[in-house]
C-alpha cells in the first residue's frame, strides 16, 4: 500500500474537520482582500503555515506554470531558503520532481520524506528530511502553477485534507488569475491612453501647420478650403480609430475578463456546494461572493456594450437605434418613440457609425439641458434622401446657443456627418422642444 493511501484511511475527529474548513475560510477571506498580488499570496502562506493539524512549517512557495517553455517559473516564497535552492529552483521542467509532476497530472501529491521519495529528485547539500504537499492551481481546466508546502517528516493526512487542499488551489489559482486580468486591461487602457495622446499630438502639430500656411496664404481661397479638408480628414480619422479601438477593446474586456469571471463563479460555487452541510456561515459568505461575482460580470458587458455595442455591427442603425433606446429609459425618466423604415439600400459600416453617435449625442444633450419627457426618433426615406431626425418635448434650444461656436456637441454632429455629404439643421422654440435632422442623398453611405 502507498504512503498516500495509507494515510487517508486514518480516522477524522470532527472537529478537525471543521479546524480544516476554518483554514478554507480564512484562505478566501485573505483572498478577497484588495493589493497587490505578491502581498496576496504571502499572506495566504502565512495562513497555511500556521495550521498545526497539517504539520506544516514555515516555509512554502508558489511556482507558476509556463506552458509555452513547459517548465514552472519560481514566483514567490515563504520563509527562510538556501541561495543554492533560490538559484537552481528558478526554473523545473514539467515532470521533473515533485512539482514538475503535478503541473502535468493535475493530482495533488503528497511526499513523507525527501530522502526516502524517489519522486524528491532535487537535493542540496544542506537539505533536512522534510515531507511535503504540492497542491495544483487549477482554475477550470486551465493549471496556473502549483503550491508547495513543507512539511515535517511523516505528516498527518486525511481525505478532508485532500478536498479542503484542492479548494485552496483553486481559490488561489482563481485569483491570480483575476490579478493577471486586472493588469491586462491595466495596460489596454495605457495603450489606448498613449494611443491618444499621439494621435492628439499629430493632430496638434498637423493643426499648427495647416495654421502656419492658412497665415501665409490668407489671400487664397483655395489655400483655406484645402486646408480645412484637411483638417477634417484628420477628425475623421480619428473618429475611426477611436471606434476601432473601443471595438477591440470590447471584444477583449467581453471575451477574457468575462471568461474568467464565470470561471471563477463555477469555483467559488462549486467550494460552496461542498462546505454547505459543515459550515453554513461560510455559505452564506460564498453566496455574497457569487453575488459579487454576478454583478462584475453585468458591469463588464455593460461596459462593453457602451464601448461598441455588437448589435450595431450584427443588425445595423435601426436595431442599435432601438436597442439605445431601450437602454436610456431604463436610467432616465425618457419615454422614445422609435419610426425607422426599410432602406433600398444597404448603409455602409462608416455611416451607420455616425448616425449612431449623433443619436447619443443628440440624447446627451437632451438629458443635459432639455428636461424633456418625450423623444420621438424618426429614419426614413424621402424622396432621393434619407432623414433621420430626434426631437423632444423640452424647453427649446436658443437661436444664440445653434449659432455659438462654443457648442462643441452640436459642431461635434455635423463633422460626423460631414464625409457623407450631409447636412444638419437644428430647430426649436422655447418650452416646445428641439428638432435635429440630419439629410443625407441616398447613395451617399450605401455599400458599393
Amino acid at each position: 500500500m502507498s504512503t498516500e493511501s495509507r494515510n487517508t484511511e486514518r480516522p477524522e475527529a470532527p472537529e478537525r474537520i471543521t479546524e480544516e474548513y476554518r483554514m478554507l475560510h480564512r484562505v478566501a477571506q485573505v483572498l478577497q482582500t484588495e493589493g497587490d498580488l505578491m502581498g496576496m499570496l504571502q499572506s495566504v502562506m502565512k495562513t497555511l503555515t500556521g495550521f498545526e493539524d497539517l504539520r506544516v512549517e514555515n516555509k512554502a512557495g508558489i511556482f507558476l506554470a509556463n506552458n509555452n517553455r513547459k517548465v514552472l517559473e519560481l514566483l514567490t516564497t515563504y520563509g527562510e531558503f538556501s541561495d543554492e535552492f533560490l538559484e537552481k529552483d528558478r526554473e523545473i521542467p514539467y515532470g521533473d520532481c515533485l512539482c514538475g509532476r503535478v503541473v502535468e497530472s493535475g493530482e495533488l501529491l503528497m511526499s513523507e520524506n525527501c530522502f526516502q521519495d524517489p519522486r524528491h529528485e532535487r537535493l542540496y547539500d544542506d537539505m533536512t528530511p522534510h515531507g511535503h504537499y504540492i497542491v495544483p492551481l487549477k482554475s477550470g481546466t486551465e493549471m496556473v502553477g502549483v503550491l508547495f508546502l513543507y512539511t515535517r517528516t511523516h505528516p498527518a493526512w486525511y481525505q478532508h485534507s485532500r478536498e479542503v487542499l484542492y479548494s485552496i488551489g483553486g481559490l488561489i489559482a482563481a485569483a491570480i488569475q483575476k490579478k493577471r486580468i486586472d493588469l491586462e486591461l491595466s495596460a489596454y487602457r495605457d495603450q489606448l491612453e498613449s494611443l491618444v495622446e499621439a494621435r492628439t499630438a499629430e493632430l496638434k502639430q498637423t493643426n499648427q501647420k495647416l495654421q502656419s500656411e492658412i497665415e501665409g496664404h490668407k489671400n487664397t481661397q483655395d489655400e483655406l478650403r484645402r486646408s480645412r479638408d484637411q483638417f477634417r480628414d484628420l477628425g475623421n480619422q480619428i473618429q475611426e480609430i477611436r471606434e476601432d479601438e473601443k471595438a477591440r477593446i470590447a471584444r477583449e474586456v467581453h471575451d477574457r475578463l468575462g471568461q474568467a469571471l464565470t470561471a471563477l463563479k463555477i469555483d467559488v460555487i462549486q467550494v460552496g456546494k461542498k462546505l454547505e452541510s459543515r459550515l453554513p456561515d461560510l455559505k452564506t459568505r460564498i453566496d455574497g461572493m457569487t453575488g459579487v461575482i454576478d454583478d462584475t460580470i453585468e458591469s463588464v458587458q455593460q461596459i462593453a456594450m457602451e464601448l461598441r455595442p455588437p448589435v450595431l455591427d450584427a443588425f445595423g442603425i435601426c436595431e442599435a437605434i432601438a436597442w439605445q433606446a431601450r437602454e436610456y429609459e431604463s436610467r432616465y425618466p425618457l419615454r422614445f418613440e422609435v419610426q425607422c423604415a426599410e432602406l433600398p439600400v444597404a448603409l455602409e459600416k462608416g455611416l451607420e457609425t455616425a448616425l449612431f453617435r449623433v443619436f447619443q449625442e443628440a440624447v446627451a444633450n437632451v438629458v443635459r439641458h432639455a428636461a424633456a419627457t418625450r423623444v420621438s426618433v424618426r429614419f426614413v426615406v424621402e424622396g432621393e434622401r434619407l432623414v433621420f431626425s430626434i426631437e423632444d418635448d423640452g424647453r427649446g434650444i436658443r437661436p444664440e446657443d445653434i449659432d455659438n461656436p462654443a457648442s462643441l456637441g452640436l459642431v461635434g454632429i455635423q463633422e460626423r456627418v460631414h464625409p457623407f455629404k450631409g447636412m444638419v439643421t437644428f430647430s426649436g422654440k422655447p418650452e416646445q422642444g428641439t428638432a435635429v435632422t440630419v439629410t443625407l442623398p441616398l447613395d451617399a453611405g450605401s455599400k458599393p
